[in-house]
């Protein structure tokens, strides 16, 4: 699947550089990104096949029922949110007229540095920069659609736990996607600062925050998406224009 989307993205890109190469007041900004983020899954363990997990360790107890959820819990160190490093790239197309952006995202999994997730926001935003000034600032948000998140799953399940009962759980527990669906709808929200470098303004570093609320139905994935962090970055245009 990841394969077709980036066959996807590469022909997106070169369709809309050569366009943005003919309209100036089109552009295309690649980003590489890196930072952190929190992410609020706020899952129900009890409703997931960790409760299978715990019914084995309450064996070695006598009586069983001596050893309740509540105390497995606290044993294991479960939690409903829990930090993780973030990095990767993203491909940002814009008007230079209209406040209205598609940006496509290939970054580690909110859940698990180990693992990708891609995903595209389309929505309304702007760069403000003060005249004369290298610096701009800027506000965007829109509807982001997670195609694909490989972390959020078993790895949620996994880093919810503390340090020791983690290394343990990785090495047998992973069935497939314990918290449902992979992907989701969200609301994305962005808001930064930046400054640009070079004579030609071609290239910017900066810093961002965001925040991604999981709109979806909970009918459908009880477990949240839900993050927010921050990202410092590196970007360049892709077609001829200024930040």
């Amino acid at each position: 699947m990841l394969k077709h989307i980036s066959t996807l993205g590469f022909f997106l890109l070169i369709a809309f550089t050569t366009v943005a190469q003919k309209r100036e007041n089109l552009f295309a900004r690649l980003g590489i990104n890196a930072g952190g983020s929190r992410l609020f899954h706020s899952t129900h363990f009890q409703a997931t096949n960790l409760v299978e997990v715990y019914e084995f360790v309450q064996i070695s107890h006598d009586p069983p029922e001596s050893y309740t959820w509540d105390i497995f819990a606290q044993d294991y160190g479960l939690r409903t949110s829990y930090s993780q490093a973030r990095y990767g790239l993203n491909l940002f197309l814009a008007h230079k007229l209209f406040p209205v952006f598609l940006n496509m995202e290939y970054m580690s999994s909110p859940s698990s540095y180990q693992k990708m997730s891609f995903g595209i926001t389309l929505g309304l935003g702007k760069d403000f920069r003060p005249r004369d000034s290298d610096l701009f600032f800027s506000a965007h948000g829109g509807f982001k659609r997670v195609f694909r998140d490989a972390g959020f799953g078993s790895e949620t399940v996994t880093f919810s736990t503390n340090q020791e009962a983690r290394e343990k759980l990785a090495t047998f527990y992973n069935p497939s996607r314990p918290l449902g669906a992979q992907s989701g709808n969200m609301l994305a929200m962005r808001v930064g600062c930046g400054h640009v470098l070079g004579g030609a303004e071609r290239a910017a570093i900066g810093a961002e925050l965001y925040f991604d609320l999981d709109l979806t139905n909970e009918t459908v994935r009880q477990s949240r998406m839900t993050n927010a962090g921050i990202n410092i970055y590196f970007r360049f245009d892709l077609a001829n224009t200024s930040f």
